[in-house]
C-alpha cells in the first residue's frame, strides 16, 4: 500500500500518527523526497532516507503527537558543520511533520433532545459517535443519520456493553430514567471521558447507590457531572455546546486514559452532604 493510501486509511480508522515529508533538499542528501509514517510507539513506515537523520525525524514525530502539534525540523547532513549531525552527505533536509490526532469518539447513552443536539453539534465538528438506547421508537437512523452506529436493547446495561466501550470513547449518559445503570456499567470500560447530565443533588443519590453496589468511590472521581463547561447554558442546544466544549478541553489534553476531575462530589458524599 502506497503512503498517501495508508494515510487516508488511518484516517479514516480515527487514528493518531504523525507524517513526516521531505519538503526542501538541498546539497547532496540520501534523499530528495520521501515520506513516512510515524506512530506513537515510535515504529515507521516508509522512510525519509534512512541514517542519523530519520531517527531523528522519528523522534521528533514521536514528540509532535504527544504534544499534539505539526512542525517543520531542519538538519544539516554534515558533521563538521556547526548545529550539524554526524553525517557525511554534507547536504540539508528539511521535514513538515504532520501530525493527524484522533477525533474523540462520542458515545451518547440516552437518544432523548439533549442526544439529538449532541448529535448536530458533532456533526457539524465531523466527531464520529454512537447511540445507545432502549427505545427503539427513538434511537433510529432516521433520527440520528449520521450516527457511526446504533445500540438498542430494552436492557440499557446490555446496550451499553454492546457499544465496545474503549479507551477512546467519550461517554455522554443522558438517559430518561436509567443513568445508574449506564454509568455503573461504562465505567467497567477504560474509556477517555464519562460525563453525566444530572442536578448535585441527584448525582450525590446516584453515586451513593452505585456505592453501595460496590463501585469503588475512587472510580467516581472519573465522572464530569454536573455534565458540561458552566457557561450559564439554559436551552438543549446550549447544554449540548456546554458538553462538546468540555470533551474537546478534556481530548486536547493529549492524554489516552481518563484522569480524575479535580473537584469531587465523592467528597461530599463522604461527609454526609445531600447538596
Amino acid at each position: 500500500m502506497l503512503i498517501m493510501e495508508k494515510v487516508a486509511s488511518l484516517t479514516r480508522r480515527n487514528e493518531t500518527f504523525a507524517l513526516a515529508m521531505i519538503i526542501e533538499s538541498r546539497g547532496s542528501t540520501p534523499s530528495n523526497v520521501g515520506k513516512m509514517i510515524v506512530y506513537l510507539d515510535g515504529t515507521i513506515e516508509g522512510t525519509v532516507g534512512g541514517g542519523l537523520a530519520e531517527y531523528y525525524v522519528i523522534e521528533e514525530s514521536v514528540e509532535a503527537i504527544q504534544k499534539g502539534k505539526s512542525k517543520i525540523v531542519e538538519y544539516k547532513l554534515n558533521k563538521d558543520a556547526k548545529d550539524g549531525i554526524k553525517m557525511n552527505c554534507g547536504g540539508t533536509i528539511r521535514v513538515f511533520i504532520e501530525v493527524y490526532k484522533s477525533r474523540p469518539e462520542l458515545v451518547m447513552v440516552g437518544a432523548g433532545h439533549v442526544s439529538y443536539a449532541l448529535s448536530k453539534v458533532a456533526d457539524f465538528l465531523e466527531f464520529p459517535y454512537k447511540i445507545v438506547d432502549d427505545r427503539p421508537g427513538y434511537c433510529t437512523s432516521e433520527r440520528f443519520p449520521n450516527a457511526s452506529n446504533l445500540f438498542v436493547h430494552e436492557d440499557i446495561g446490555k446496550a451499553v456493553i454492546e457499544a465496545g466501550l474503549n479507551e477512546k470513547s467519550y461517554v455522554m449518559i443522558v438517559t430518561k430514567d436509567s443513568d445508574d445503570i449506564a454509568l455503573k456499567t461504562a465505567l467497567h470500560y477504560p474509556c477517555a471521558y464519562f460525563g453525566m447530565i444530572a442536578s448535585k443533588r441527584k448525582v450525590i443519590r446516584i453515586f451513593k447507590k452505585l456505592i453501595s453496589e460496590g463501585v469503588a468511590k475512587e472510580r467516581l472521581d472519573f465522572v464530569h457531572t454536573p455534565i458540561g463547561i458552566d457557561i450559564g447554558a439554559e436551552t438543549t442546544e446550549e447544554i449540548a455546546i456546554s458538553i462538546i466544549g468540555e470533551i474537546i478541553k478534556v481530548s486536547r489534553k493529549g492524554h489516552t486514559a481518563v484522569e480524575p476531575r479535580e473537584d469531587s462530589l465523592v467528597s461530599s458524599i463522604q461527609s454526609g452532604e445531600d447538596g
